[in-house]
């Protein structure tokens, strides 16, 4: 298979389409993009029988994959244990990012996230105050969050267009 054939595929399309799910879901604080675009990789591989994409390609994208949504999780508890968050707070969040993103805008995006944390925790009985001091981190958080998911995953499908390039015949 040469070079063009190779990036003509339907297993070359399947897997862009997987990535390209992959980098939509970053915008989604529940579903855990990194490793949707590990996944398409990974099947790239197993379906070219790992002649394109080999065991160091896959180790860098899996340390990439796994460590971005390991540092996702421990900053969240980080930042709702320092200033007091609630689980409440976190499902707030959560239902907040998935109602904000069934509206597809970016406003609803970043606003259902704090509007959902702050409801549930005044819901939960705490204060405003604290409930808005809470959100000035989620907020940060997870633009920050996304802004790092966004550059890993784009570094990943990066190195696998590389590696691609590079191994002409799967």
């Amino acid at each position: 298979m040469d070079r063009v054939s190779v990036f003509s595929s339907g297993l070359f399309f399947a897997t862009m389409a997987v990535m390209v799910i992959g980098l939509v879901s970053i915008v989604i604080p529940f579903l855990p993009a990194t490793l949707v675009i590990w996944l398409g990789i990974f099947l790239y591989g197993v379906g070219t029988n790992f002649a394109v994409v080999n065991s160091q390609l896959l180790l860098t994208v899996s340390v990439l994959a796994f460590g971005t949504v390991f540092l996702d999780y421990i900053m969240a508890i980080w930042g709702h244990r320092k200033y007091h968050g609630s689980l409440w707070g976190i499902l707030g969040a959560l239902v907040g990012g998935f109602i904000g993103a069934v509206f597809g805008n970016f406003a609803g995006f970043v606003l259902g996230p704090i509007f959902g944390a702050i409801l549930f925790e005044l819901l939960r009985g705490r204060d405003n105050i604290f409930s808005i001091k809470t959100e000035r981190f989620t907020i940060v958080g997870y633009i920050g969050g996304t802004l790092v998911k966004f550059a890993v995953s784009i570094a990943m499908i990066g190195l696998f267009l590389w590696e691609l390039a590079q191994h002409p015949t799967p």
